[in-house]
């Protein structure tokens, strides 16, 4: 086999109180796919933003094509031909496509931005990854997400980079705009380039890499040819057991509606009926567009319903704010983490404990506990296997299934009777999606109500002791034992989106 085209042996990176790579030597050859897997906080991120010159290594060496580099920040990288695009897409939306592509290298004649060699510079690099049709004046904010990941990777490609680092590139895509995402990533594999490819979707790794490497806790823990193994093996060896001691037990059996709606409806939502149950898990599935969140709210008081009613163990409710919802036993965990959920900038236990101080936890004579507060918070850290270098670590430096957790912690300590949980696993990997089954379960055995919305249909479907399907604001079935399949569940939602 060649020489790899990127190398890293021994590399080591530590930060205060936390080791977040240990002697990791990985291997990149031209015209790879590598996928790297791992558990949120496995290492993954820190590994890329080293070979993308955000960060400096402990110790270890990185080699491209066989010659050692070192970086002293991204403009290195990119200039030596390693190019990043990031989960989070780092363009301008009001610069059109040409702008952004070359950003902060536009061509000039004398002081004057050269606009029609800037144009054709533009054709260029986007027919490489299939853009050929698209006018590179166009402002990027006219286009959708899918097309503006293909921008981003042209940028990347501007710079006639050899290697392409890519964290979480799907994470935002719809199904057709991840198939023209691998089919660009065939054609410059095809070219030579060698790609890094970082998911927590397995099935995407599975699909699109030629080899994994595992990486648990810091550590390199395998490296395997992806045609030669399978699904089970890989979560086997990234979370350190075995598949079948980490799946949920069964749930018990389900009590007294302690949450419903009748007749529900506000601007988007029309007529919702749903019943909550004491010790089962209710799973709510619909296209983009359907509802769900707007129910989750509409529950909580963050909507207010102009019909219908809400009913808390069989008395009309009518919440004014989230906090009088969970004052009175009833929490809604937002999908959007950093914009509803956390506060940025400060510690994992404050996080944690916000909503508790809000209703009265933690508080006495009007004064926060902090001494309780920590206690409580390091309980629940070690309950759910959070992994911060302290509690008192900025959650922003957190994983994204960390960041998960803590809002976990922070529902968990509100100590409600039901649980509004809105895409509880979005963005966070395998071994701790399985750790959120297991809580939700344990929740249900506890005799506590938990609804959960999810995107993706074999985690609803595994979880769920019922299942409402809801579309244009309607709920359109409940679903229950057998019947809750991926044909039944879809059927139900796109019967009445087409209608």
């Amino acid at each position: 086999m060649p020489a790899p085209l990127l190398e890293t042996q021994d590399l080591t990176k530590t930060f205060p109180g936390v080791v977040a790579l240990n002697k990791v030597s990985l291997r990149l050859h031209a015209g790879e796919v590598l996928g790297l897997v791992g558990e949120n906080g496995a290492g993954k991120s820190t590994l890329i933003k080293i070979l993308g010159g955000v960060y400096p290594p402990s110790s270890g060496r990185v080699l491209l094509s066989g010659r050692e580099i070192r970086f002293q920040g991204p403009k290195d990288a990119l200039d030596a031909g390693i190019a990043v695009v990031y989960q989070e897409l780092s363009l301008i939306p009001h610069l059109s496509v040409a702008e952004n592509v070359f950003i902060n290298r536009l061509p000039r004649r004398g002081v004057l931005v050269d606009w029609r060699r800037l144009e054709r510079m533009a054709r260029e690099v986007l027919a490489e990854v299939g853009l050929s049709d698209l006018d590179p004046r166009t402002p990027l904010a006219e286009l959708p997400i899918g097309v503006q990941q293909s921008v981003e990777i042209a940028r990347a490609l501007s710079y006639r980079a050899r290697v392409l680092l890519l964290d979480e590139p799907t994470s935002s895509l719809t199904e057709p705009e991840v198939e023209n995402l691998f089919q660009i990533l065939s054609r410059l594999k095809a070219q030579g380039i060698g790609i890094l490819y970082v998911s927590h979707h397995l099935e995407e790794i599975f699909e699109i890499t030629d080899r994994l490497h595992i990486l648990r806790d810091g550590r390199t823990v395998a490296v395997l040819e992806t045609a030669s193994t399978h699904e089970d093996e890989v979560i086997a060896r990234m979370v350190g057991r075995d598949l079948g001691q980490v799946l949920p037990e069964q749930r018990g059996q389900p009590g007294e509606v302690v949450l419903e709606t009748r007749g529900l409806g506000d601007r988007f939502l029309k007529e919702v009926s749903v019943r909550f149950r004491r010790g089962e898990v209710v799973g709510i599935y619909g296209l983009l567009g359907s509802g769900r969140t707007e129910l989750l709210k509409a529950l909580v008081g963050a909507r207010r319903p102009l019909a219908g009613e809400v009913r808390l163990f069989g008395r009309p409710v009518r919440f004014s704010h989230p906090h009088d919802a969970a004052r009175q036993g009833v929490v809604y965990s937002s999908e959007d983490r950093k914009g509803e959920n956390l506060f940025f900038g400060f510690p994992v236990w404050k996080n944690a404990t916000y909503q508790a101080i809000q209703i009265g936890r933690f508080v006495r004579l009007g004064v926060p506990q902090a001494r309780a507060e920590r206690r409580a918070v390091a309980e629940l850290a070690e309950r759910l296997n959070l992994k911060a270098p302290s509690l008192d670590a900025d959650v922003y430096h957190l994983s994204g299934g960390n960041q998960q957790k803590v809002c976990l912690a922070k529902a968990l300590l509100s100590e409600p009777e039901v649980f509004l949980l809105d895409e509880p696993t979005r963005g966070i990997d395998v071994g701790a999606k399985l750790e959120v089954y297991q809580l939700m379960a344990e929740l249900a055995r506890a005799g506590k109500a938990v609804v959960f919305v999810s995107s993706e249909l074999p985690e609803l479907i595994a979880n769920s002791d019922r299942v409402y399907t809801m579309a244009r604001g309607r709920v359109t079935a409940e679903l229950t034992g057998d019947a809750i399949t991926e044909e039944n569940v879809l059927k139900h939602c796109l019967e009445v989106e087409t209608a």
